[in-house]
Formats: structure tokens, sequence, C-alpha cells
């Protein structure tokens, strides 16, 4: 298992939201699955709201194809957004593509600038030199 990214760790200057629309009960709310956010010239980055191993889709989708995605989200959304990315030539230009083709049962928020800081926590001597 992957380290736990800690919140000091994640500098992002964009990011979406992707949930999972169950399809047996309609009215059932969303389950978030992922942060996914980037800065320019940087790595995508994943946050994690779900196990990235997945979980047992079986009793929020009868499909068979999501049910075999959401049982191993890391290794499904790391493939496919490499194959985004490569097509794009950039990382924004990946996700933006990835978040185009995947609407239909999953929903991304649009891609959302984080506003004049990195989104995540700053160290404490960070913000005391700031006061300074």
């Amino acid at each position: 298992m992957s380290k736990p990214i800690e919140p000091e760790h994640v500098l992002l200057e964009f990011y979406t939201l992707c949930s999972f629309y169950p399809d047996t009960q309609p009215a059932t709310q969303p389950i978030p699955l992922f942060v996914l956010g980037f800065r320019e010239g940087g790595e995508p980055v994943f946050v994690w709201l779900v196990s990235p191993q997945g979980f047992n889709a079986s009793g929020v989708t009868r499909d068979p194809y999501w049910q075999h995605a959401l049982s191993d989200l890391k290794a499904y959304f790391h493939k496919k957004l490499a194959k985004c990315v490569a097509e794009e030539g950039c990382v924004r230009g990946g996700i933006e593509l990835l978040v185009s083709t995947y609407q239909q049962q999953l929903r991304f928020s649009p891609l959302t600038p984080v506003a004049d800081h990195p989104f995540g926590l700053r160290k404490a001597a960070e913000l005391a030199g700031a006061g300074a």
C-alpha cells in the first residue's frame, strides 16, 4: 500500500472532485471517490476519499463494467488518466479529457482553480514567517 499523502504535501493549482452515482437507487446520494488535482508542470495528484483498492460495487450498480472498475479504483483511474494525458500531451488537457469522457455514471465537478494559494495546509514555519 502506498503512503498516505500528508496535507502539507498536497499543493494544487486546480482540482476536480469525482463522484459515482449509484444506479440501483437513483435518489441515493453520490459516492465521492477522489479529488484529482495538479500544478502546472507537475504530476496529477489523487487524494482518495474511499479506499483506492476499491470496494464491492454490487450494491450500487448492476453494470459489470463499473463493478469491475470500482473494484480497483487506483489501477482503473491511473490507466485512464495516463491514456488521456498521452493523447492530449499535457496533464491539464488529460484531466479535462478524462472529465469530459466519463461524465455519464461518474460526475466530476468543474476543474476549479485554487485562489491565491496552493490547496493544502501550510507548515507552521511558513505561517510564522508570513506574519513578520
